[in-house]
C-alpha cells in the first residue's frame, strides 16, 4: 500500500500540466484596486462541424466573463458539470447574457476521431434551434447554441483534444477493451436564455404554468426533432420570469437520445436522476424508452415536490421529514417497488399523497387560515392533477387492458444483481408457474410497461398527459 502510494506521487509529480487537470480556457484576470474577475473561453460553432474537427477548419474561441456560478461540480464522478452566468468580454451589463455549462459529456472515440454519428447534446440543440427557427412559438422553452464545442488545449506543442484518452496517454491501451472510461470529452456550451431554477417558484400555480411549457417543448422536440430527452429531473427543468410573465424551459439533452435510434436498441439502458426515473428505466427493462417514460417522470416530479414543498421556504420546513419518499432516493430495488405499488391503484397513491407539505399550525394560526391563504388549497390542486396524471399514465382509459396498471414479467429485467432486489410477490408466481403442469399452454404473462412502449399507444399517453397540463396552464393564465 505505502509503495504504490509513493508511485501515485511520483508520477504526479512527472505529470504534464494538462494532465493534472490545469485548464488555460478558465483564468483569473486581476482588475485595478483588486477587482479581478474570471474569462472563460468557448468553441465556436463556426469551427468544423459543431465543434468537430474538419479538414483545413480552425480552433478558435469566443471570450466570456464570469459574472456568477450556478451549477458546481461537487462529486469525483460523473460528468463533472458546472454552469456559469457570462457575458461576452466586449459587451456590459446584463447585454448579451448566456448560460456556460462545461463538462465531461460521454463521446464514442471514433465520433470526435472519424465524425461519425451525433456529437451529443451539441448536434441535438443545433437541430433544436432549426425548429425554433420554424416554429417561433417555442422560443425560451428550449435552449438555443450560441457558441460551443469540443475544448482543446495545447499540448506538447500540438492542439489536442481534451478528453480522458488525452490525459491517460499511452495508459490507454492497458485498459479493457471495450471499457466506456476513456469515452468522457470535455466540451463546452454557451446557450440563451438563462433560466431560473424550480426552487425560486413562488406558488403551485407557476409551478404547473412552467411545467406545462416544458412539456409542450418536450412534444415539439420529439415530433419535429425526434429527439427523447431521457433525463427529466428537478434541475432540467428551469423558467423565465418577465414582468408579471413565466415562461418554462426544458434543457439539458445531454442524455437524450434519437428516438427511432431509441426504438431499435434492445440492451437495457438506465438514463436519469434517480428519483425521477421511470420504473421501466430504472429496471433496466429490455423495451423501447417512450415518451411515457419521460411522462413518469415528470408524474413523479411532481409528487417529489409536492411533498417536500415548491418554494424554498417550504423546502426549509420538510428537510427532516419522514416520508416513503425517501425510498426513491436510496435503492433501485425499493424505488422499483415503491413506485410501482403506489401508482397501482388511486388509493395507493392517496397514501402517499397525504404526505404532501402543509403550513405548520404555528405559523399560520390555524388550517382555516391556511385554506383562506390558498396555500393548503393550491397543494390540494397539484394533488388532484397528480391523480389525474397517474390514471393517464397507467389506467388511461384509450388504450388497450394489457397496457393498464404496474404489472411486470420479471424474466423481463436485466439481472436480479443490476436491478436490486425483485418484488417477492412476482418471483414466487414465477417460480409457481414453472412447477406447475400445462405451463406451455399458459399465454405469456402481460408486462404492462411493455405494452406501454407500443409507439401508438406511448403517443396517446403522451398527448393526454401534455394536454391535460395545458389545459390547467391555459385556466391559471385566463384567471391570472
Amino acid at each position: 500500500g505505502r509503495c504504490d502510494y509513493i508511485r501515485l506521487l511520483v508520477n504526479w509529480c512527472l505529470c504534464d500540466w494538462h494532465q493534472l487537470g490545469f485548464d488555460p480556457s478558465v483564468r483569473y484576470c486581476e482588475g485595478e484596486r483588486g477587482n479581478g474577475h474570471w474569462e472563460i473561453d468557448v468553441p465556436q460553432m463556426a469551427t468544423g462541424d459543431a465543434g468537430m474537427e474538419s479538414a483545413g477548419s480552425r480552433y478558435e474561441t469566443q471570450t466570456y466573463t464570469i459574472t456568477g456560478a450556478c451549477v458546481a461540480a461537487d462529486h469525483l464522478f460523473g460528468r463533472h458539470t458546472r454552469c456559469f452566468v457570462a457575458t461576452p468580454k466586449q459587451s456590459t451589463g446584463n447585454q448579451g447574457k448566456v448560460l456556460i455549462k462545461d463538462s465531461w459529456s460521454y463521446l464514442g472515440r471514433h465520433q470526435v476521431q472519424e465524425r461519425s454519428g451525433e456529437l451529443g447534446e451539441i448536434a441535438f440543440l443545433t437541430k433544436i434551434g432549426q425548429m425554433v427557427d420554424e416554429h417561433p412559438e417555442f422560443a425560451g422553452t428550449v435552449p438555443r447554441l450560441e457558441d460551443g464545442g469540443i475544448v482543446r488545449l495545447d499540448v506538447n506543442g500540438q492542439l489536442a483534444i481534451d478528453s480522458v484518452e488525452t490525459v491517460l496517454g499511452d495508459l490507454c491501451r492497458h485498459l479493457p477493451k471495450h471499457s466506456s472510461d476513456y469515452a468522457y470529452t470535455h466540451v463546452r456550451l454557451a446557450m440563451t436564455p438563462v433560466g431560473t431554477r424550480l426552487r425560486e417558484l413562488r406558488s403551485v400555480a407557476e409551478l404547473v404554468v412552467v411545467i406545462s411549457d416544458a412539456l409542450q417543448a418536450h412534444k415539439a422536440v420529439l415530433d419535429h426533432c425526434q429527439i427523447l430527452h431521457r433525463d427529466i429531473s428537478e434541475n432540467n427543468i428551469m423558467f423565465t420570469r418577465s414582468s408579471n410573465n413565466i415562461h418554462g424551459m426544458l434543457i439539458d439533452f445531454d442524455n437524450a437520445v434519437d428516438a427511432n435510434a431509441a426504438r431499435n436498441r434492445s440492451g437495457p439502458v438506465c438514463t436519469g436522476t434517480l428519483p425521477f426515473m421511470s420504473v421501466n428505466n430504472l429496471r433496466k427493462a429490455k423495451v423501447a424508452r417512450t415518451a411515457v417514460d419521460d411522462m413518469e417522470s415528470i408524474l413523479y416530479l411532481l409528487i417529489w415536490l409536492g411533498v417536500w414543498g415548491i418554494t424554498t421556504e417550504h423546502r426549509k420546513q420538510t428537510h427532516d421529514k419522514e416520508t416513503q419518499l425517501i425510498e426513491w432516493n436510496m435503492d433501485v430495488g425499493m424505488a422499483i417497488r415503491n413506485k410501482r405499488l403506489t401508482m397501482s391503484s388511486e388509493s395507493n397513491l392517496k397514501d402517499l399523497l397525504n404526505d404532501f407539505y402543509t403550513p405548520p399550525v404555528s405559523e399560520l394560526g390555524s388550517t382555516l387560515q391556511a385554506e383562506d391563504n390558498g396555500i393548503v388549497a393550491d397543494y390540494k390542486a397539484l394533488k388532484h392533477i397528480i391523480e389525474a396524471m397517474r390514471k393517464m399514465i397507467f389506467d388511461n382509459p384509450n388504450v388497450p387492458g394489457n397496457a393498464k396498471g404496474t404489472k411486470i414479467r420479471v424474466g423481463n429485467t436485466k439481472a436480479p444483481a443490476e436491478t436490486g432486489r425483485h418484488d417477492n410477490a412476482n418471483t414466487v408466481l414465477q417460480a409457481i408457474e414453472l412447477i406447475l403442469p400445462g405451463k406451455e399452454n399458459k399465454p405469456e404473462p402481460v408486462d404492462s410497461f411493455e405494452e406501454r412502449a407500443d409507439l401508438e399507444i406511448a403517443r396517446r399517453i403522451h398527448e393526454d398527459v401534455v394536454g391535460l397540463l395545458r389545459a390547467c396552464a391555459d385556466q391559471i393564465r385566463y384567471m391570472s
